[in-house]
């Protein structure tokens, strides 16, 4: 979405954008994020003597891939922009990227670590089981060799007293 601010000539004069704004998926460390629905955007833009300042919500879904369990999963977030673009770094003021500083806002609050739930129980170590739905019989106390032998250390003390 690229945005007009040509008419936004005069210092103090201003523009309020509301609309719906679909947002192309992006990726954030080899995860793809995907907003499937459009997100609603209410942007106030003000002229200052050197800056554009741009103040309000964008609010939306994104489907994310759960951090424990991998399953994918609907996260609503809502957004606090508060950008100032100056002038003197603008090439054309008839065509500003409104996406790429409504995405940079977006993984700006993301959680840093994504969850379907606070109680998703994550996959097995052991056989890979999606532990929210089914359990597995892999037994999970995983005892380092290097330390089995102190698995039967207060035994043996409570055997020699």
């Amino acid at each position: 979405m690229n945005l007009d601010l040509s008419n936004l000539k005069e210092p103090g004069s201003s523009k309020r954008i509301q609309e719906k704004v679909q947002i192309p998926a992006f990726e954030l460390h080899s995860q793809k994020i995907e907003p499937p629905y459009p997100f609603d955007l209410d942007l106030y833009i003000i002229n200052t003597d050197d800056s554009f300042v741009f103040t309000g919500q964008l609010a939306g879904v994104l489907s994310l891939n759960c951090s424990r369990c991998l399953e994918k999963f609907e996260h609503e977030i809502q957004v606090e922009v508060e950008e100032e673009l100056f002038k003197n770094e603008l090439e054309n003021l008839e065509r500003i990227n409104l996406i790429g500083i409504l995405q940079e806002n977006i993984l700006l609050n993301l959680p840093i670590k994504s969850l379907c739930s606070n109680d998703c129980k994550g996959l097995c170590t052991i056989c890979g089981q999606n532990l929210n739905e089914n359990k597995c019989d892999c037994e999970r106390e995983m005892i380092d060799p290097r330390l089995a032998i102190l698995k039967d250390f207060y035994k043996k003390a409570d055997q020699e007293r």
